[in-house]
């Protein structure tokens, strides 16, 4: 009874499995987090709940959920771990996390505490390096999403909007606003613009000013008016006694990214830097620079030597210690443009040789501020005609184009998309549109493209053919004959199509790829099994002289007497299957047939018979036409009608039950054997279930049976298909 008490939900909290939900916590735009206790390890959590959904949300809740994982994948001391993902009782989406009840940091004052404000952004950037080196994003940096733990160290929390880079969309909420809070947001984000990590860095910027002042940088009485004072107004000047911060947030907080710090960890060593600026001199300089104040009074030389050193000091402290930090562009850049220092010109030459490096190593254009193509652009920057930093960027058009085409090779479209919007984004962008690394590229990839369309177009491969027009057309690409290869591809048949030749049986083609079955080729079976009346007409052209017949589930000679294919122990009608057909007389009538329509016909392989046939899971009383027992009579006792019984998915009928068909598969000595595939009307429904995995069985080839018949394929090519559509066509 105490743990019937302990389980039950509380009014109004919501219901989850395996917790109790103690009460709220806080509450935001789209989620409720409350703190619970989780039963089977005794304690405190805090659940994170996607509240207020429609039916119209289940997109929001998949995105939720989806992304909950990915920061599951998260494991840093200095993040908010994920321990469990799910839905409520009501279907609303939830994840767990730790419960910190130590507050957040919106609660401390660390304005006077320089030390304590490092250790929080040292810890901050630790975790955002991390989960960006993973390819996540946060996106809403602010003081309420930095928790501190029993021991009192700090942890970014609530990754609810964080965003794999590879995932990235337009990410706007049904408002049209960009997700995350607009006073800690980079320009980038206001707009509603693809952001990467250099987005976080700009609001550890402002976090960072907020800390050291007491409040933001810019305020609004509106999201609009907020967002265009990020984009637009200079990052406010610290005061005097905080002045040696101003040029570590004016690169945290530049309106371009490109100027911020390049990634968490620059940006850490940066911090470090400004910490040791303001450390105080040693009491040993302090007391060297009185005595030389002493001596100067007293003797000119002094006064000169002196003024000498205060000047030194100045400098050095200006460069190394007060001055802030610029970008590449503006290093590389001389008064005189014709004549560039020698400091440009090894700044450029490093750039250039980092460039390479990270070429080297596959950083193409991730992570964010550590890529080659960033590296390259920046050296185009400060200087617009270096011809190592053209050809750099078309290695990496280059990279980009076989990453690309491996990607399709394997499959992975989604990838390709992803890779060619890149290069595509840098071409833009970076303003490379005219570079012939661009134009390789597209020639490059829409080059494999087309020539997977037309060999997808060779081989009937209707989806596949398709698949590569629409890459095409979504990538905005063109190959010759692309309309034309277009239309043939949306003529060629489907799965399931029905197709016949003029004297023949009816067909349903089938590509060579299927779900998850693959062939070498595409293929057309018949859609039901030979009857008696089509087995008359070639036994009346061909004077085949049958094979003997006999029960499969008995070696006991037949009370009945001899069997035979019109005549096979029981009654049947023209349009029933024949039975008591050998695998020889099989193969005799596939080559009568073949003659007769000028096809190629013939039995099919094991592989190819299951291609086709759809077996379902679970074979139902009713599906088909197996052996009769207590509780499931099909009213058939032994062969039916073809066709009596449902179709399944493509078409076929009579794939279960009626008649076991032969197959080309035989033994490895001489074919005396051969292989016999599906069930049959002395079927057990038990047993028809299990044909799905079991193997078939090895019967005699010479002797025929009367519970197995034949279904023959019809090979399909693209020079004998037009024939077969327009005599389809033809028919009423």
């Amino acid at each position: 009874m105490a743990l019937a008490s302990e389980t039950s939900p509380i009014a109004g909290l919501p219901e989850i499995d395996g917790y109790r939900v103690i009460r709220p916590l806080g509450r935001g735009g789209m989620a409720t987090v409350y703190l619970a206790q989780q039963l089977s390890l005794d304690r405190e959590v805090a659940i994170k709940v996607l509240s207020g959904l429609s039916s119209q949300d289940e997109e929001l809740a998949l995105r939720f959920e989806h992304e909950a994982r990915i920061i599951a994948r998260l494991e840093h001391p200095s993040i908010v771990s994920v321990h469990h993902v799910g839905r409520t009782a009501s279907g609303q989406p939830f994840y767990v996390m730790p419960w910190l009840s130590r507050g957040d940091l919106s609660q401390r004052n660390l304005q006077h505490n320089e030390q304590e404000i490092a250790d929080v952004l040292r810890a901050l950037l630790d975790a955002l390096g991390y989960a960006h080196a993973r390819g996540v994003v946060h996106r809403d940096v602010k003081p309420e999403n930095v928790l501190f733990d029993a021991s009192g160290r700090p942890q970014l929390a609530d990754f609810g909007i964080a965003l794999a880079r590879r995932q990235v969309s337009d990410r706007i909420t049904g408002n049209g606003l960009a997700l995350g809070s607009g006073g800690y947001m980079s320009p980038e984000q206001a707009r509603a613009q693809e952001v990467d990590g250099r987005a976080d860095l700009y609001s550890v910027g402002v976090l960072t000013y907020e800390l050291l002042t007491g409040e933001l940088p810019f305020r609004a009485t509106d999201p609009l008016s907020l967002a265009l004072k990020h984009s637009q107004q200079a990052v406010p000047r610290l005061p005097e006694s905080l002045h040696h911060w101003q040029g570590f947030i004016d690169r945290a907080m530049a309106k371009n990214r490109r100027q911020r710090f390049r990634n968490a960890e620059t940006m850490r060593r940066a911090l470090d830097a400004v910490l040791n600026r303001t450390l105080p001199l040693p009491l040993q300089t302090v007391d060297t620079l009185r005595s030389l104040t002493r001596e100067a009074v007293r003797s000119p030389w002094w006064l000169f030597a002196t003024g000498l050193i205060l000047a030194i000091v100045v400098v050095w402290g200006y460069v190394h210690w007060w001055r802030p930090a610029q970008s590449l562009e503006a290093d590389a850049v001389s008064d005189s443009p014709s004549a560039p220092s020698m400091a440009a010109v090894a700044a450029i030459a490093a750039r250039l040789q980092e460039a390479r490096e990270q070429l080297g190593r596959g950083a193409i254009v991730t992570p964010a501020g550590e890529n080659a193509a960033e590296s390259y652009l920046d050296v185009l920057k400060a200087e617009p005609d270096n011809t190592d930093a053209m050809q750099g960027l078309d290695a990496v058009f280059a990279a980009l184009a076989e990453s690309i085409i491996v990607a399709l090779a394997d499959g992975r479209d989604i990838e390709v998309r992803q890779l060619f919007s890149q290069a595509e984004m840098l071409a833009n962008e970076g303003g490379l549109g005219k570079f012939s690394g661009w134009a390789q590229l597209q020639e490059s990839v829409s080059g494999v493209l087309g020539r997977r369309l037309r060999d997808a177009v060779a081989r009937l491969d209707r989806a596949t053919a398709l698949d590569q027009v629409q890459m095409l057309r979504m990538l905005n690409l063109q190959t010759a004959d692309l309309e034309t290869l277009r239309q043939t591809a949306e003529a060629l048949p489907q799965a399931g199509q029905q197709l016949q030749d003029s004297a023949g049986p009816p067909l349903i083609f089938l590509p060579a790829r299927l779900g998850g079955s693959q062939l070498d080729r595409p293929m057309a079976m018949m859609q039901r099994e030979v009857t008696v009346a089509e087995f008359a007409r070639f036994i009346q052209d061909s004077r085949h002289r049958m094979a003997d017949c006999t029960r499969r589930d008995t070696r006991l000679p037949s009370v009945a007497g001899h069997r035979y294919w019109h005549k096979p122990g029981f009654p049947q009608g023209d349009n029933e299957p024949v039975v008591c057909v050998s695998a020889s007389d099989a193969d005799a009538f596939a080559d009568w047939l073949s003659q007769r329509t000028g096809a190629r016909y013939r039995v099919p392989s094991l592989a190819e018979w299951r291609h086709a046939s759809q077996i379902p899971a679970v074979v139902e009383c009713g599906s088909g036409n197996l052996h009769d027992r207590r509780g499931c009579d099909d009213g058939v006792g032994f062969t039916s009608v073809a066709g009596r019984f449902a179709a399944d998915a493509l078409g076929f009928v009579d794939v279960v039950g009626n008649t076991s068909e032969w197959t080309a598969s035989c033994d490895a000595i001489g074919c005396g054997k051969r292989l016999v595939a599906g069930s049959s009307w002395r079927t057990e429904r038990e047993s028809a279930q299990s044909m799905t995995v079991s193997p078939a069985q090895m019967l005699a080839a010479d002797v025929g049976y009367d519970d197995v018949g034949l279904r023959l394929l019809r090979e399909v090519d693209a020079s004998s298909l037009p024939a077969l559509q327009t005599r389809r066509a033809n028919q009423p």
